[in-house]
């Protein structure tokens, strides 16, 4: 048998050598792509790069990496509603000419859209059934509309007295419809994107920079087992290492009925901004979603009679394709 020669052994040497660290290269990289914080792992960054100084950059920015749809729908009762009087003929962000009949065709639409998905869990999908698939043996009465949406517990339903958490979140008793919620969807057209969620930090006048933590946590966040993905709420906070503002920050969302994303938290971020003479900066932290007016619609009946309802409602609802909760800005004004 030959003796491999000292050269051939350094050869081998270095070759294992560079397997080895190939190797560990490699589980390194995933180590660090597995474990990247959700925030970072979206198109849009936690804090924009650069500063702004007017409105139309910030939204034509937010509409590249964080893209909202024009019409919004969610399944169950929305998280993320404003417990005000909506007047849908003025709203915020221009007029709302929504016919109610046509928000009550376009939640069943979505309902069976939402249904037929095959990702969709199986309670889920019997419970979106139920909004558009009339109740075998009770006759049809004509839709019915609520005037004004004056808050989910001030609502009433004309035929049970419940509010919309009693209506929209019932536990099912029926044997035949375990983990099934009662048919309630939302449907909406945008009124307002990316508003501005909450104060800024501290302004600074003049010449000079400002330093800033930027973080947020997302709490209250429910996917029940009959697959409704509802929404939470998140608290962006900002703050200079030794004190922060959060309180006045936080916001409820709703997910889309489309929405394969779920929000995460953020890793605390750092960042600085350069104010020129004669100007004033501040961070100002942009939901990454839209506010939508339209109905929250659900079937109702008694004995003999079932009918469709149309409530009314102002829903922020959370961009389908994104994870961060918001984008913040460096503003110069």
């Amino acid at each position: 048998m030959s003796v491999p020669s000292s050269a051939a052994v350094r050869r081998q040497h270095r070759n294992r050598r560079a397997a080895v660290a190939a190797a560990i290269a490699f589980l390194a990289g995933a180590s660090v792509l597995g474990s990247q914080a959700p925030a970072f792992a979206d198109d849009n960054p936690p804090v924009a790069n650069g500063t702004y100084e007017t409105e139309d950059k910030i939204v034509a920015d937010l509409a590249k990496w964080t893209p909202v749809s024009d019409s919004e729908s969610v399944m169950g009762l929305p998280t993320g509603l404003s417990d005000k009087q909506v007047n849908l003929s003025d709203v915020k962000g221009g007029n709302v000419n929504y016919d109610p009949d046509q928000a009550i065709k376009d939640a069943q639409d979505a309902a069976k859209k939402f249904a037929e998905d095959p990702s969709t869990k199986e309670p889920a999908r019997e419970s979106a059934k139920r909004l558009y698939e009339p109740i075998p043996g009770l006759s049809e009465s004509p839709n019915s509309t609520a005037s004004v949406f004056t808050g989910k517990d001030a609502y009433k339903d004309e035929w049970t007295s419940e509010n919309l958490d009693q209506l929209c979140n019932r536990q099912n008793a029926d044997p035949a419809r375990v983990g099934q919620k009662p048919p309630c969807a939302f449907v909406g057209k945008v009124t307002e994107k990316y508003p501005v969620m909450g104060p800024a930090g501290d302004a600074l006048a003049g010449g000079g920079k400002l330093t800033y933590k930027v973080s947020s946590s997302v709490t209250d966040e429910k996917s029940d087992t009959e697959g409704w993905s509802v929404g939470g709420k998140f608290s962006p906070k900002i703050g200079d290492g030794k004190s922060e503002v959060g309180g006045e920050l936080n916001f409820a969302y709703s997910y889309s009925s489309t929405s394969t994303k779920r929000l995460q938290s953020t890793l605390e971020t750092d960042t600085e901004i350069t104010v020129p003479d004669g100007k004033k900066g501040s961070m100002e932290p942009r939901g990454n979603g839209a506010y939508y007016t339209g109905y929250i619609v659900y079937r109702q009946n008694n004995d003999t009679e079932q009918r469709m309802v149309a409530v009314p409602a102002s829903v922020y609802v959370q961009a389908h394709d994104t994870t961060s909760p918001v984008t913040w800005f460096k503003r110069i004004m």
